[in-house]
């Protein structure tokens, strides 16, 4: 009996290790096609504690984690080592409390008043609290995990590409962000409506997540990862006449 338990958990492993290595090779041929300057990066939401990355070893914002793994680098983050209290609670990371809205009108000036911020918060969505204890980050060409979220530093231009397979597999139009934290648009709505999104930035994020003049993100729900892929691959030098 237990030498059958072993026999299924060794075939679990090396199923878990070709689709991982598939999407290693499916991230390689997105940023071939597309010829994006960065990496794609996967993002999970995980409970546990993952196998074979790093704790990251420094506390900083969520948004510039997504910088550290553009440069190269897979790590796995949790509470202690998130530095900005806004992106804690859009997390489900922390309770909203007052500290919090002040931190948002009075030291980062991202908002007018009290008020506002409260405006803000009513269509703000945030993940269950039990959805982000571990974040796993890291470049799809040497990610170790099946990603949630791809996320991908491009142009204008390179976005559109990225984004428009969903339009026309769907018939939906794929709705991006300003005017609220990149997090948000990026991770935590794709997450949870399972729907691409792009984000121009937020007075914080941009800055934080490294990108320069020309470049947006996008975000796109690991389900729709392959669909992606294919659709570019057959319709891609279409789109570009």
């Amino acid at each position: 009996m237990q030498k059958q338990i072993r026999g299924k958990i060794r075939l679990r492993a090396v199923g878990l290790e070709k689709n991982i290595e598939n999407v290693r090779q499916k991230g390689n041929l997105v940023k071939g096609l597309i010829r994006i300057n960065y990496p794609l990066v996967g993002v999970s939401l995980r409970e546990t504690s993952p196998f074979g990355i790093p704790k990251l070893s420094r506390r900083m914002e969520f948004c510039k984690m997504w910088n550290v793994a553009f440069e190269g680098k897979s790590f796995f983050a949790l509470y202690d080592n998130h530095n900005c209290i806004t992106g804690q609670y859009y997390l489900g990371l922390r309770q909203w409390k007052e500290s919090v809205c002040r931190f948002l009108v009075d030291k980062v000036h991202a908002f007018s008043s009290k008020d506002v911020v409260n405006q803000y918060l009513e269509k703000t969505p945030i993940l269950p609290s039990d959805k982000s204890k571990v974040i796993c980050i890291s470049p799809l060409e040497t990610v170790t995990f099946i990603p949630d979220i791809i996320l991908a530093r491009c142009s204008p231009e390179q976005a559109m590409l990225l984004l428009w397979p969903y339009s026309y597999s769907t018939g939906e139009i794929v709705s991006g962000e300003t005017g609220t934290a990149m997090c948000i648009s990026l991770v935590v709505k794709p997450y949870l409506n399972k729907k691409p999104s792009f984000s121009i930035g937020d007075p914080g994020g941009r800055y934080l997540s490294g990108l320069s003049e020309q470049e947006i993100m996008v975000s796109i729900p690991f389900q729709l990862f392959d669909l992606m892929l294919e659709t570019l691959q057959s319709r891609l030098e279409e789109w570009k006449v």
